[in-house]
């Protein structure tokens, strides 16, 4: 499963419990406050813990994107689509698949060519990816 994908899922999966922890505590404050201020006040105190618990989740995930290395990728551009903000959708061959083909959204990449070389580097947990040209074919693939 791509790593984007995973956390388009975690991101929707966490959107839901926090919509359904706002509804449930917002119908037991409303039983027991009377006015809507108050299911307000009760709300906040009841929300505190686990959005700390969302917030540190999030940390922790932004952190893991930064610390862990990024994947290295030597191919070759099979195909290209020039997107908003000057970025370049480049569609590459994976190796070890058997002919699977993957993309990722480079910036700044519209100085790149069809069958050109290029070192791709991918964030491993969110599938960011910067685009490097390389002199030369790209390196072998090696399927262990």
């Amino acid at each position: 499963m791509p790593a984007a994908l995973v956390a388009s899922v975690l991101a929707s999966l966490t959107a839901a419990v926090a919509l359904l922890l706002i509804v449930v505590l917002g119908r037991r404050a409303r039983a027991g406050a009377g006015s809507w201020p108050e299911v307000g006040r009760a709300l906040a105190r009841r929300a505190r813990r686990p959005l700390r618990w969302l917030m540190v989740v999030a940390l922790l995930a932004a952190g893991v994107e930064l610390l862990l290395p990024a994947q290295r990728i030597s191919t070759e551009v099979y195909q290209m689509e020039v997107v908003e903000a000057g970025g370049v959708r480049l569609s590459y061959s994976v190796c070890c698949t058997g002919g699977g083909v993957d993309a990722c959204v480079a910036p700044g990449g519209t100085t790149l060519r069809l069958g050109q070389p290029v070192e791709l580097r991918r964030t491993r947990l969110l599938g960011r990816c910067t685009a490097q040209a390389m002199e030369g074919p790209p390196a072998p693939c090696h399927c262990s």
